[in-house]
Parts: C-alpha cells; structure tokens; sequence
C-alpha cells in the first residue's frame, strides 16, 4: 500500500454524493475519464476495489466504503476549519459561492452587480435543481424553495411563490388551448399533479426553466409562479384557475450556514437578495 492522495479520496467523495460517475464529473467539472483515472489512482494506493464497475448508481466496496467514511471526515473537517477563519473576517471582499435553480437567475443580476460595484466581491453561481448543500458547507449562500430552513441552516424568507395559468395572447385565443408542461422527470411534484388534473393536450413537455421560455413564445398556456411569469411580458395570466392552485403556493428562502451569516460578504449578499426580491414581491 502507497501513500493516500488527497485529491484521489475527494474524488471518491465527490462520487459518493452524486451517485454516479457522470454527476460527479459535471460537479467538479472534470471529464468523465479523469475520475475514473483517480479512482484507480486511489485503487493502486490501497491494493482494493473500491467501486463496483457498472452503469447507473455506484456500488461501493467494502474498502471504498472505508475509505469514502475517511473522505467524507476530512472535507467536514477542512470546512469547519474554513468556516472559522471566515467567521473572523472583517472587511467585504472575497468570493462568495451561491445555488439556486436556474428560472431564478434573472432575479439575481441586480443584486450581484451593486453588490460587486460596491465592493470586491465575486459571486460564483451553480445553477441547478440538484446544487452543493449549505449544510454541507460545498457552498456558502443558496436560495432554494423550501417550507423551512433545513437543520443547522440559518434561513431568511425572501418571497412567497404564488402561482397562476398564464400564455400569450393568441395561446389564451387558441381553443381548445395548448400546454407547455414539466418533463416526465417531475412527475412526482405538486405541479405535474395540477397538470394531469387540469390541464389539456401537451403542445410540448421541458424542464421547468424551459417551460417559462416556452410559454412566453406562444407554444401553449403553463402553470408558473407569478414572480417568475412577471419577467416575460408577453404573458397574460388565464382565468378561471384562482380556486384550482392555491395550494401550490411556495416560500422561496436564501439559505447559509449559522456561523457565517455575519461573515461581511455573506451578510452584504444576503442584504441585497433581501430587498431586490422585496421591491420584485411588492410590484
């Protein structure tokens, strides 16, 4: 057995958390064949497998259940120690990581730019539905869509997220109308369940970022968050659906960790995230 490489066992971890192969290439933005290469790298160390080879879910060995454990308490360790050093900073200046899904990239310009004006700040974005976990401490803000803060989370509510039927002009004349509604993928959400209950033929089926696109361009009426509908002006809301999806209303949150929501930089972001998404609220 050789020495262990850190970088070899933050592959591994980074394999565990995104169980597969694909997804942890695409989170730490390295090809598919480069973390193979490491995790062989990690395999040679040890003299043992340490992942079942096989498409889909990894399986993890024995040994690579051992060693992932070992992964995992050095990338805590090293955050919690991250997270005490940047606790004692003073000044606004730095970078700040930041998640969210992707539909809410718009609300986010304002902010970020007189945020960065302001100050030396950067703001490194990730767009997506399965983003880095603040508890986790992989990143340092997020703003998710969530009924309460997660355990050990510190969360402040930004906005509620009613939603509406909206389409264009001459999708809302089209009779009968034509939908824009959410991939197969989301069957399982409250708003795919409003789909199948009140809404007609499907002109087409996207993500949901891709549906809001979709709908301003005329393809067919979609359910959507008010907030989001706002930013499209050709969008007209339908009615005759108020008393059909007020149960679907969301509370959108930003999120950090407790330790480091005094941290200048953070508590700067949080502050312009705080009164942008008001003044978008109040419109």
């Amino acid at each position: 057995m050789s020495e262990l490489v850190w970088e070899d066992l933050r592959i591994l971890d980074a394999v565990v958390r995104a169980g597969t192969i694909a997804n942890a290439a695409r989170d730490l933005d390295v090809s598919v064949s480069t973390v193979y290469r490491r995790i062989a790298a990690l395999e040679k160390a040890t003299g043992q497998s340490c992942i079942v080879r096989g498409d889909g879910d990894v399986v993890l060995t024995d040994a690579g259940r051992a060693l992932a454990k070992v992964a995992s308490g050095t990338r805590h360790s090293l955050l919690d120690v991250q997270g005490a050093f940047r606790a004692k900073e003073t000044r606004i200046a730095g970078e700040i990581s930041l998640t969210t899904v992707e539909s809410l990239l718009p609300y986010l310009a304002r902010p970020i730019s007189e945020l960065s004006a302001q100050h030396p700040v950067t703001v490194s974005l990730s767009l997506t539905d399965r983003g880095p976990s603040v508890r986790d401490r992989e990143v340092d803000v997020a703003i998710a869509i969530v009924k309460r803060p997660p355990p050990s989370c510190w969360g402040r509510r930004l906005c509620k997220l009613p939603y509406g039927v909206f389409g264009t002009k001459q999708a809302l004349a089209r009779k009968p109308p034509l939908w824009v509604l959410r991939e197969e993928a989301e069957r399982s959400s409250p708003e795919s369940a409003w789909e199948r209950a009140h809404a007609g033929h499907a002109a087409a089926r996207a993500k949901f970022s891709a549906v809001v696109d979709l709908c301003a361009m005329g393809v067919g009426l979609a359910l959507l968050p008010k907030l989001l509908a706002k930013m499209k002006s050709s969008l007209i809301e339908a009615p005759g659906f108020d008393d059909t999806h007020g149960h679907l209303t969301r509370t959108v949150w930003i999120l950090t960790h407790e330790d480091q929501r005094k941290t200048p930089r953070i508590a700067a972001l949080v502050d312009a995230l705080v009164r942008h998404f008001a003044e978008f609220e109040a419109e």
